[in-house]
């Protein structure tokens, strides 16, 4: 469990790419890249980035009713910073993507903007 959380992180490391994007485990299994002064689809890019390294590396996942191997589902989240809003907001949004993402069959990348 945790040397693939450690390749999982990895994989996401690697697809980003500017000395401010910032890839921290967020809780369990989960992570949140935070990618400043970045537009939509940038995001979106790095998620696919972020999928296929993590499909590479092949990991297996035997219990999974799913997939023999190990996939990454990614809520991405962008959001304009303004009075009316909180970093907490952003997660939210981010939370509620993550969650389509995954009730969408897992495997996928969903986008939710502010």
């Amino acid at each position: 469990g945790d040397r693939c959380l450690y390749q999982v992180a990895q994989a996401i490391q690697q697809a980003t790419k500017r000395p401010a994007d910032l890839v921290a485990r967020y809780g369990g299994e989960e992570f949140a890249i935070v990618l400043p002064n970045t537009l939509a689809k940038g995001a979106i890019y790095v998620a696919q980035q972020i999928r296929a390294n993590v499909k590479q590396l092949s990991i297996d996942h035997a219990l999974s009713p799913l997939d023999s191997q190990i996939s990454i589902s990614l809520g991405v989240a962008t959001m304009i910073p303004n009075h009316h809003q909180s970093p907490a907001d952003l997660l939210s949004i981010a939370d509620q993507a993550l969650y389509q993402a995954k009730a969408s069959g897992r495997d996928c990348i969903c986008l939710a903007t502010s």
